[in-house]
């Protein structure tokens, strides 16, 4: 009798711990979106971006822009008139996945032709840029432009990634150089240093934002820019350019641009993560760099190494003396254009040669001459520094009033 009255008050209470946790979590949400996510994913590999498969792609498109719609719509809703923040964020969380394309719908989409696939990444782009522009106008009242041309920046570049790809395989027989990934991943870093310095020299908005806001700021910040580095892996693996470590030395000298973000940039061990990230990029790209090389000049080509070794001063310059970040860049500049445009090696010990014997031979001639060669000489230098001196003296202004003769 006990164990039935112990198994009837346990049945309750697993149910309401059940209930309980549905309506805090809501997994319902992230199951739609794993779901939604699963069926891009088998409808990309049966559809293999094949011209005749457009009409497929801009159906599967716009089924995944509808979804979109109704987790923008449904979050905001929630947010904004029940007070719901909890599920309203995670609904936009969801929504930004599907907006940085982690379905990686847009890689077929671009792998489709140049001209076919430059038209639809645009329209992918604008489209993304409304869902965005729709989010943080409801959130902000109005749209942040530092936040919103920098996230235009990033989808741009993640949109239009695919499309330039192709270009270059087309023009190369098939073919992807390990050189133009390399260039894509400089990108990357680029944007990470364009974050940092767009938020120190221009106002910067974060510093307003807290809550909600601050989380959807860092959300699309954050997730782009993570969205490219795992488009750009996946191209290697689709064009088989082999990934070596020195491919990391962009993401290395960027990362220790976005540290100084950080709310504890000043402590003693994030001053030494930056300080070792330039260093680290500099040993990977000189132990395995990709085969890349600019030609600057007839007799100098700029490689890997030396890109980021002259990157890494940068970034120390940067971090550490930013107070003497004119002088020390001027100083590099004028470096870099005397070993690119002035006399090489062997041109600067021709010229010491030269000069040193020219001066034995004056140094010769001087000492075969006479005392009264030497006194002649002296006499001479003595009226030139008097008429020197006169000519000083003549310039000065005369002075007025009359001096006294004891001064």
């Amino acid at each position: 009798m006990t164990l039935n009255v112990h198994a009837y008050t346990l049945r309750p209470s697993f149910r309401a711990a059940l209930l309980g946790f549905l309506v805090h979590h809501n997994p319902f949400y992230l199951l739609s979106a794993l779901s939604m996510l699963a069926g891009c994913y088998a409808l990309n590999s049966g559809l293999a971006a094949r011209t005749g498969d457009l009409p497929k792609l801009l159906a599967l498109l716009g089924v995944l822009n509808a979804y979109e719609a109704i987790l923008i719509g449904l979050g905001l809703y929630l947010i904004r008139r029940r007070g719901i923040v909890r599920d309203g964020r995670t609904l936009l969380l969801l929504q930004a996945a599907f907006l940085v394309d982690l379905a990686f719908l847009d890689a077929e989409v671009g792998s489709v032709s140049v001209r076919t696939g430059c038209l639809l990444d645009v329209l992918v782009l604008t489209l993304a840029l409304l869902k965005a522009g729709v989010v943080v106008r409801a959130l902000w009242g109005r749209v942040p432009r530092q936040l919103f041309a920098f996230v235009a920046l990033q989808l741009g570049v993640l949109f239009l990634l695919p499309s330039v790809f192709t270009q270059f395989r087309q023009h190369q027989n098939g073919n992807v150089t390990p050189g133009q990934f390399y260039g894509a991943w400089w990108v990357v870093g680029a944007l990470m240093i364009l974050y940092e310095l767009q938020a120190r020299f221009l106002r910067h908005e974060a510093a307003f934002d807290t809550g909600l806001r601050l989380f959807i700021r860092r959300l699309y910040v954050a997730l782009p820019l993570t969205s490219i580095v795992l488009h750009l892996s996946l191209l290697h693996w689709v064009y088989r350019v082999p990934f070596v470590a020195g491919d990391l030395s962009p993401l290395l000298i960027g990362a220790a641009f976005v540290l100084g973000r950080s709310a504890h940039a000043s402590r003693g061990d994030i001053r030494l993560i930056r300080m070792l990230m330039p260093l680290a990029a500099v040993i990977l790209s000189a132990e395995h760099a990709p085969a890349w090389r600019l030609p600057l000049a007839a007799r100098f080509d700029l490689t890997p190494t030396l890109l980021v070794m002259g990157m890494a001063y940068v970034t120390i310059v940067y971090c550490f003396f930013f107070a003497r970040a004119l002088r020390l860049l001027v100083g590099a500049v004028a470096v870099a254009l005397l070993v690119l445009f002035g006399p090489t090696l062997d041109q600067i010990v021709a010229g010491v040669v030269w000069t040193w014997e020219r001066g034995m031979v004056a140094f010769r001639w001087l000492a075969d001459r006479s005392a009264i060669e030497w006194g002649l000489t002296a006499m001479g230098a003595a009226f030139a520094f008097l008429a020197l001196g006169a000519g000083i003296s003549l310039r000065k202004e005369p002075v007025t009033e009359p001096v006294a003769a004891s001064e």
